[in-house]
């Protein structure tokens, strides 16, 4: 068998392993609305592909002087058939999307979900608004003048007077500037916090050390007052402890291990303190990385927040989506407030959610225009600090690979927002980001001064987004999806 035979066969398989994908989730595929059926192929397609690794065959391909499929996330199946072709193959499988279909739909979905049209070539930025925007105009007049696109409400702050307070001077600027500006609504989600207070039920600190022994407990336990307890505001989960499983407290400070677990209540013992001040607060977020559990994603104050944001918002931020059951149970909600296919961006933030990513994002395709934000905070914590790289990038291809818009978020310059100086990991970062559809950025002192720098670096780096070629070794997240069929 000649080389030029192997490589034939090799490509043979993989657009079989497609076809048999395609007809494995045709049930799904149908579900989807007719806007985006050739969106979820081609996603299907391409998780088909990345479930094996063939960076192999990618090297043999490009010595040959041909496509080796990188950079094809959004078109995979026509440019393998196009591989095919200029082998002498003759595939005769129907192609869904071109390279040029292909680009076509995502610039779509992203002037219908972020309103920034394919003429512009610019990045939208997404600015998270504080109590003081709802009475300085001027400020937001600036904002709007220096970038910002889309501007992000957090229903977990402020309550809808404050909301509408800020939307009518956002509505103000955008009449005073003529520039536009879409609203971005964010659910506040289940919150999983520590609850840390004394004898007189008042919030205090838990001064801890390396090697220190804790207790942590279900809000429902029955347990006697210690020196050294932290509830969890969220019940149902600490009775799914394991020995072994870590859990981290305020955004990854403080890791502990479990040692043992008596119903309701863990033993705990710290394992690392990465801040020069030990104490664990009151009210800070906990994640169990390791732990499987079951709490609703859509709480009952979120359900109170719903008709105001479909009244008022563009798009709803859906907090710790975990699955594509959980994007129904919001999509049936929305459709109970006579708001069918009102836009959905899915927030990334768990190990559940990056394993579940094609399937929440299929659902949404089922229901109307879909954009997915990567929730860096929570997810370096859920996945490890360590992996965010390789993480973030798998998102985006996955994302690309369904046309569908991604926001990236979490202290984006946030240095820079607080001091009103840049780190230059900062700047790399940022750069990074030009690789998504908008980007987000915390409030702080320095907004105007850090939508000025991020506009610069961002219209820099989108020049040079489709430089490099990239091998694929098989990806976790289409195993996943590709084995569970």
């Amino acid at each position: 068998m000649t080389h030029q035979e192997k490589t034939l066969k090799e490509l043979h398989k993989l657009l079989d392993n497609m076809l048999l994908a395609e007809a494995r989730h045709q049930p799904t595929i149908e579900k989807v609305k007719e806007d985006y059926r050739n969106s979820a192929i081609n996603l299907v397609d391409y998780l088909a592909l990345r479930a094996t690794d063939i960076e192999t065959l990618q090297l043999q391909l490009h010595r040959s002087g041909l496509s080796s499929l990188s950079s094809s996330e959004g078109h995979i199946k026509s440019q393998l058939i196009h591989v095919m072709e200029w082998l002498g193959a003759k595939p005769g499988a129907k192609c869904e999307v071109s390279p040029e279909n292909g680009l076509k739909y995502l610039q779509r979905n992203i002037e219908v979900l972020l309103g920034v049209k394919s003429t512009e070539n610019v990045i939208p930025v997404m600015v998270t608004f504080d109590t003081n925007f709802a009475d300085d105009l001027e400020l937001l007049c600036a904002l709007l003048e220096n970038g910002m696109r889309l501007a992000r409400i957090n229903c977990a702050h402020d309550t809808p007077d404050t909301w509408k307070a800020m939307i009518n001077n956002l509505e103000q600027a955008k009449k005073k500037t003529g520039l536009p500006c879409k609203l971005y609504m964010d659910l506040a989600g289940p919150k999983i916090r520590t609850h840390i207070v004394d004898h007189k039920n008042q919030p205090v600190k838990l001064k801890v050390e390396e090697g220190d022994k804790i207790w942590l407990s279900d809000p429902e336990a029955k347990h006697k007052k210690s020196k050294k307890l932290i509830e969890c505001t969220q019940p149902g989960i600490v009775a799914n402890l394991q020995p072994g499983q870590r859990v981290f407290f305020d955004d990854g400070l403080f890791e502990a291990e479990v040692l043992e677990v008596d119903d309701k209540i863990a033993r705990l013992k710290i394992t690392r303190i990465a801040t020069k001040k030990p104490v664990i607060k009151n009210d800070k977020g906990i994640n169990f990385p390791e732990t499987s559990y079951k709490i609703a994603s859509i709480t009952d104050y979120d359900k109170q927040c719903l008709p105001f944001i479909a009244k008022h918002a563009d798009m709803v931020g859906y907090s710790f989506v975990n699955s594509a059951a959980d994007m129904a149970e919001l999509q049936k909600e929305l459709s109970q407030l006579n708001k069918p296919g009102f836009p959905i961006i899915a927030k990334i933030e768990t190990r559940k959610a990056v394993d579940e990513l094609p399937g929440i994002i299929l659902q949404g395709l089922s229901f109307g225009p879909t954009g997915v934000m990567v929730a860096r905070g929570d997810m370096a914590i859920e996945i490890g600090f360590e992996r965010m790289s390789e993480i973030q990038e798998e998102i985006l291809w996955i994302c690309e690979a369904a046309h569908t818009p991604v926001i990236w978020a979490t202290q984006v310059l946030e240095n820079m927002q607080n001091e009103g100086i840049a780190t230059r990991s900062e700047i790399t970062d940022a750069t990074h980001a030009a690789q998504a559809d908008c980007v987000m950025i915390n409030k702080g002192d320095y907004t105007i001064d850090v939508l000025e720098i991020l506009k610069d670096i961002l219209n820099r780096s989108r020049k040079n987004k489709f430089k490099n070629s990239r091998l694929f070794r098989s990806l976790s997240i289409a195993q996943h999806f590709i084995k569970a069929s």
